[in-house]
């Protein structure tokens, strides 16, 4: 790892948050699809909405990934691009055909809690490293998931 000749952090270190990087990578990419498969089988009186809410879900989750996958890059490591790891490591599991849309809202608020735990992780270790970049990167997606939990959870009543 090449990390200390240009950010000068801790080889050691920095080994675990892109570690716990990669685990956040692996877990949002499941999301992403999941979030795909519900935009397309949402049904009923609730259609025009969560299919617009999921696509703007989507979009989003595009860019995190690939902030999380420069970072990892960025700290000197090979960010993971194969779907088949990315099944082996997530805690967040491929799901198919949702149209209910309480059942995909709550598979929703589930996986954005699981994610923030994931990032809650990586912000200690990234304090640990000293880390700034991993931090205020962290610290944004939590916000936006702390947000969207909020908000998702008033929809919900």
């Amino acid at each position: 790892m090449e990390t200390e000749n240009f950010i000068g952090l801790d080889s050691a270190a920095v080994k675990k948050v892109t570690d716990s990087l990669s685990d956040v990578l692996a877990n949002r990419q499941v999301y992403y699809t999941n979030l795909r498969g519900l935009h397309w089988d949402i049904k009923g009186d609730k259609f025009f909405e969560l299919h617009e809410l999921y696509e703007g879900y989507y979009n989003n989750e595009a860019s995190a990934i690939d902030e999380v996958a420069e970072r990892i890059a960025m700290l000197g490591e090979h960010p993971e691009n194969r779907f088949s790891e990315y099944l082996k490591k997530s805690d967040i599991k491929e799901t198919h055909c949702i149209s209910n849309w309480e059942t995909g809202l709550n598979q929703v608020i589930a996986t954005m809690k699981t994610l923030l735990g994931k990032y809650r992780i990586l912000l200690a270790l990234a304090n640990e490293a000293t880390d700034t970049g991993t931090v205020l990167l962290a610290g944004k997606h939590i916000a936006d998931l702390e947000t969207n939990l909020w908000k998702l959870t008033a929809y919900m009543g």
